[in-house]
Formats: structure tokens, sequence, C-alpha cells
């Protein structure tokens, strides 16, 4: 290798790590739509169009996160919401173009994901990264729940308040309040019964 390919290799190398140094440091409070107070987005995490995600108040959101919020759908304004003391682990990835909504006191392990569309896939002749997206349909956190480790929810989904989804879960379609999801594709296995104050099994599902 002469020293001009290994000058040029160099000058890359600089130039790949200044970009994404940038790209992978969270921008500043001020310009997100809401940002609450004692909140922390924790670098390295990649966040897109600020403006539109609302965070409340001492939310904290861990090391390389993706806020992917975009406007990939004509017509279609993306809002993401995350309530007040809600914590979101490490390598969490959130692809919104629609909506989606993170209750208060959620807590959500490392390396979740939720998203509200999907790459259509239509046209089998054509790589799907240049197929544009389903139309998005809302996704629901509510207060109190939690999202087990690997876990993906996908759009449309709601999961309920103080709901529970295991490690690994793939949700695609809802969750009652208090109960505990598991599965590929997640299965609902147990529910409190507040009649009883206990917690019941549910049985097998199809």
């Amino acid at each position: 290798m002469t020293w001009r390919e290994r000058f040029a290799m160099a000058r890359r190398a600089q130039r790949l790590g200044a970009a994404t140094a940038e790209n992978l440091t969270p921008p500043d409070p001020s310009t997100y739509g809401g940002y609450g107070t004692n909140t922390w987005v924790v670098p390295p995490s990649r966040v897109t169009t600020p403006e539109r995600i609302f965070l409340g108040d001492d939310v904290t959101i861990l090391e390389h996160a993706f806020l992917s919020v975009v406007a990939a759908v004509p017509g279609v304004t993306p809002t993401l919401r995350i309530g007040d003391r809600t914590r979101i682990g490490r390598l969490a990835h959130i692809a919104c173009v629609g909506e989606v909504e993170i209750g208060a006191d959620v807590l959500a392990s490392e390396r979740i994901f939720i998203g509200d569309t999907y790459h259509g896939y239509e046209d089998p002749t054509k790589p799907v990264i240049q197929q544009p997206m389903a139309a998005p349909r809302a996704v629901r956190i509510e207060e109190g729940a939690f999202l087990g480790i690997g876990c993906a929810v996908l759009l449309g989904v709601t999961v309920g308040a103080h709901a529970y989804v295991a490690a690994g879960a793939v949700v695609t379609r809802d969750v009652p309040d208090r109960s505990l999801a598991v599965g590929n594709p997640a299965r609902v296995v147990r529910r409190w019964d507040e009649r009883a104050a206990r917690w019941v099994d549910t049985g097998p599902q199809r």
C-alpha cells in the first residue's frame, strides 16, 4: 500500500469517526417537541426528528437507543410520546412514522423494538429497502407496563396498564391490563382477577 493510499484511508476513517460522533450525539433538549425536567437521553444514541418527540419528566433512555421518527407516509405527521418516569434500556429501537405513545412509569429492558409500521413487500422483484412503508397503526404502551429483554411490539398493538411482556415475546395483538404475555407470537397466559384478587391462568390460546 502506498503512502497516498494510507493517507486516504486515514482521512476516510477520520471523517467517518466525526460523522458517527455527530450522528450519535443526542440533540439538544431545546430541539425536542417536549423535554421534561431531569430527563436524559444518554449518548451515544441516534435521534431523528426531535421536534416530533415529546418526553415527560424523569425519563431515562440509555445508551445506543435509536428513536427513529420519520415522516415516511404522505399526509401522516409522526409523533412519539414517552410519559413521566419511564425507563428504557440500552439498544432500544423505536420506529415511528405515525403514532407511538409510551405511558408513565413504564420499564423497558434492553434490545426492545417498538414499531408502528413495516416495509412493504408487494413487489418481490424490488429490494425491500426500496419499497414504501405500510400505513402506520398506532402503538400504545400504557402506564406501569413492563417490556422484557429482546421483546418486539408491532403495529396496532396496545399493551395494557401494568401488563408484563416476557423476554423475547413478539407482540402482534393487544395485551390486556394486568396480564402476562409470553412467546412468539405472544399469548396471554395469566391475568389478574380483580374480584378474586389473585392471578388466574388463561389456558392455551390459538
